[in-house]
């Protein structure tokens, strides 16, 4: 293959690779939102994908419940430590810069519990803490995971001619036409 073919392969393959990008990303955030209607109805939470002519799944598309997380006002939170457990407030050098030990805030942080009034509280103490705010959980996302051997038989699917990529990609119009 002469350079000039082997760059034109590349230019034309990154292209399409390019487009085909756009297209999957429209169709991952439909089937995306359509697991969620569908979680929303009747609580689903997964979904097999199957190909035409193949009796198992190549793939799952599962919905993950994002849970809320938490906001901490480190100002406030350094205060509180000072106050309340002086021995988790390191100084770090060169230059002097108070902070709470890492180990200590992540211990804390993970044993937090929010109450039904939203309240956040030490899980171990049942303690109010004042500088952490429960922060609105994000959107749900959503995993496409292959089976073992699922790609290959997507590939095998295309190979046979089981699968009409010209229907799956469907490649906008160029504007001109």
């Amino acid at each position: 293959m002469t350079v000039q073919a082997a760059a034109m392969r590349a230019a034309v393959l990154k292209a399409l690779m390019d487009e085909v990008r756009k297209v999957y990303d429209a169709a991952r955030a439909e089937a995306d939102g359509r697991l969620v209607e569908l979680n929303g109805a009747l609580g689903v939470k997964t979904i097999e994908v199957k190909l035409p002519g193949y009796e198992g799944a190549v793939a799952q598309v599962t919905l993950s419940e994002p849970k809320p997380g938490f906001v901490v006002d480190d100002a406030e939170f350094l205060a509180w430590c000072k106050q309340e457990h002086p021995s988790e407030v390191q100084v770090t050098v060169p230059e002097p810069v108070e902070q709470v030990r890492p180990a200590w805030r992540k211990a804390l942080l993970a044993r937090m519990k929010v109450e039904p009034d939203g309240t956040v509280v030490d899980g171990e103490t049942g303690r109010v803490l004042d500088f952490v705010k429960v922060a609105e959980a994000p959107p749900p996302s959503t995993t496409l995971t292959f089976k073992k051997g699922g790609r290959e038989e997507v590939a095998r699917a295309y190979r046979d001619g089981r699968l009409a990529l010209p229907e799956l990609l469907a490649l906008p119009a160029s504007p001109q036409e």
